[in-house]
């Protein structure tokens, strides 16, 4: 093959390369820590059923510290990872020590599907807690007055649960897969979000019922940890840091495609 058709080639994947890196959207966490309380997802009922739920409830993050970076993307089908490195953990019990949650020792697939965020033109959402009187909130690098109480998007089902089954350490109580979006609305104040999440919309594994199974878990459930509370209340402290990264998959395979075409290229010049 001619050195020219050689530089063709690199030229391709340096374009698709730029492409690809152009599909990738991070959400980066920064040491955020703080305490949360999750309320509004129903009572331990006999025989309840998804129809006995109103698929609503309510989170609400305090003495929050650190940052949050999110690149929302363009609507797609992605892969999502979690970088290696990023850790996240619960404590509910009050009793020193992770409840649930993981650490990645290696880049790992958390979940793939179509990925989409509407209700928002917003494309990059910057969070700094960094105590009473400092907290700070830039959409797209402007930055918006404290408190800030309009905030509002919906996420498709897969993005969803790929993201919060990672954060809260839930996606062993999720089964199946999922469709449809969940919408959440947020509002900002200083050390502190208040978010209500709707999955009336979302098909499949609802984390309302992940919520209701660890509040009536029996003793053991989760081994070494007593029985769970049966007051539709959760409460505890958090703390995330790393990094959850969502690989627009044709773009994957178009580099993957390329990067192929080259090394066949390269093996006919030997050839030759």
């Amino acid at each position: 093959m001619k050195k020219t058709a050689l530089l063709a080639v690199a030229a391709a994947l340096t374009t698709v390369s730029a492409g690809a890196n152009a599909a990738v959207y991070s959400t980066t966490f920064q040491n955020l820590t703080g305490n949360f309380l999750i309320s509004g997802f129903g009572v331990d009922t006999a025989g309840a059923t998804d129809a006995d739920l109103d698929s609503k409830f309510t989170v609400s993050l305090t003495n929050v510290n650190g940052k949050v970076t999110i690149e929302v993307p363009i609507a797609a089908d992605y892969k999502v990872y979690a970088k290696a490195g990023s850790t996240s953990f619960i404590d509910f019990d009050g009793v020193v020590g992770p409840d649930l949650g993981v650490a990645y020792a290696a880049n790992t697939l958390i979940g793939s599907g179509p990925l989409a965020v509407t209700n928002t033109s917003t494309k990059l959402v910057e969070f700094d807690f960094n105590g009473v009187g400092t907290t700070s909130l830039k959409l797209d690098g402007v930055s918006q007055a404290i408190p800030y109480s309009t905030g509002s998007i919906t996420v498709s089902g897969a993005g969803a649960t790929a993201l919060f089954g990672s954060l809260l350490g839930l996606g062993s109580f999720l089964s199946g897969p999922v469709s449809g979006t969940v919408d959440i609305l947020y509002t900002v104040s200083q050390d502190r979000i208040d978010i209500t999440i709707d999955e009336a919309n979302l098909i499949g594994g609802k984390f309302e019922n992940a919520l209701l199974t660890l509040d009536n878990m029996p003793a053991g459930f989760i081994p070494g940890k007593g029985a769970g509370n049966r007051d539709a209340i959760i409460d505890g402290t958090f703390a995330s840091n790393g990094v959850i990264y969502a690989v627009s998959e044709p773009a994957s395979m178009a580099l993957l495609g390329l990067g192929m075409a080259g090394l066949a290229a390269v093996r006919r010049r030997k050839a030759a």
